[in-house]
């Protein structure tokens, strides 16, 4: 079973019996909110150009299952991949037992890094970029599409300290790719806003961090994704915290 798999059928437990509040599909991030539970929220996968795959007209968002759009995460329509991983991060938010094992704000701060170091980002992160500069020796970076990147990561493999890996790679399902070019890295975070808060699915991959966020204004936070505004406004304005997860 591999980790997609496992991600849903650990949080489909969780979420039997639940129903969805309210659903937004925004042009940056797909926001979930359970009755009674907790709030998700994932990267929206925006389908390639001169493609658009609709949702079926019988399949409804609000006040639907939640186990069913978990479900969801493991289609190929990228709506229901998008709002399935939002549903799981839904579920883990509100199980709030993992906070006392975390540290909360920029994670660079929390690392031992140096002048000799080498680091490298799959997914560009601009507030990490800029944090590193300086600091490091050399900061690789891959962006999308992943495939026509010119870097060869075997070749740099052996350099490396750290890799921070996007979780959009949850959402295009390349994470195990990468980690299986990674894992020889000391340290590995998965970072951004889409990172399931649940260590025990990651405990036995080469990931040491799980980089992610909880949902501090719930309001807010909807009608942001609703204006299409992204992570730094929400950092902003409180409407998410970041939150750091060691893993080992």
């Amino acid at each position: 079973m591999n980790i997609y798999q496992k991600l849903v059928e650990n949080c489909l437990s969780l979420a039997r019996a639940k129903k969805t509040k309210r659903v937004c599909i925004g042009i940056n991030y797909t926001v979930v909110e359970i009755e009674k539970e907790g709030v998700g929220i994932a990267h929206t996968i925006l389908p390639e150009r001169n493609f658009y795959e609709n949702l079926e007209t019988e399949v409804n968002l609000w006040k639907s299952s939640a186990d069913l759009l978990i479900k969801g995460y493991l289609s190929n329509n990228p709506f229901e991949i998008s709002v399935g991983l939002a549903t799981i991060n839904a579920i883990l938010n509100n199980k709030k037992n993992f906070l006392s094992n975390t540290l909360k704000g920029e994670i660079i701060s929390y690392l031992n890094l140096s002048d000799k170091d080498e680091v490298l980002m799959i997914g560009y992160f601009e507030s990490i970029y800029n944090q590193l500069k300086g600091k490091v020796k050399k900061i690789w970076v891959i962006e999308k599409p992943w495939k026509n990147s010119n870097l060869n990561i075997l070749e740099i493999i052996h350099k490396i300290k750290l890799a921070i890996i996007t979780s959009f790679t949850l959402l295009n399902k390349t994470l195990e790719d990468f980690l299986e070019l990674t894992k020889e890295i000391p340290h590995i975070l998965l970072m951004g806003p889409s990172t399931p808060l649940i260590p025990e699915i990651f405990k036995n991959t080469p990931i040491t961090w799980l980089c992610g966020n909880i949902v501090k204004d719930s309001e807010l936070l909807f009608r942001e994704i609703c204006e299409g505004k992204g992570i730094k406004s929400f950092l902003k304005s409180g409407a998410l915290e970041r939150i750091n997860l060691k893993i080992k």
